[in-house]
């Protein structure tokens, strides 16, 4: 009788052990698979990370150095809002869960 009891008594705890450690495994695997949702590493687009330079050549009249250095920086700026865009709409994305 006494075996029966310890043989029963043993069989649960095994089969509780079983359970906890495969609930365990699962909440693991669900945190894992949050914090993975919660810090995405996007590229960023190629375009973001390049720089301007005016090419301005030693010698030129200044009229000409002024206007080359404009327009180096109106292309800079515009570059600067594309990736903005892409940023606020990567992060709207993110927040409604897309």
């Amino acid at each position: 009788m006494l075996r029966l009891l310890i043989a029963v008594l043993t069989a649960l705890s095994l089969s509780a052990c079983a359970t906890a450690e495969r609930r365990a495994i699962e909440a693991g695997a669900r945190l894992g698979q949050a914090a993975a949702q919660e810090n995405p590493d996007p590229a960023l687009p190629g375009d973001c990370r390049r720089r301007e330079r005016s090419g301005v050549q030693e010698g030129e009249p200044l009229d000409v150095a002024l206007i080359k250095t404009d327009q180096a920086l109106g292309r800079a700026n515009a570059r600067v809002q594309r990736c903005a865009k892409w940023h606020d709409t990567f992060r709207q994305k993110m927040k409604a869960g897309l």
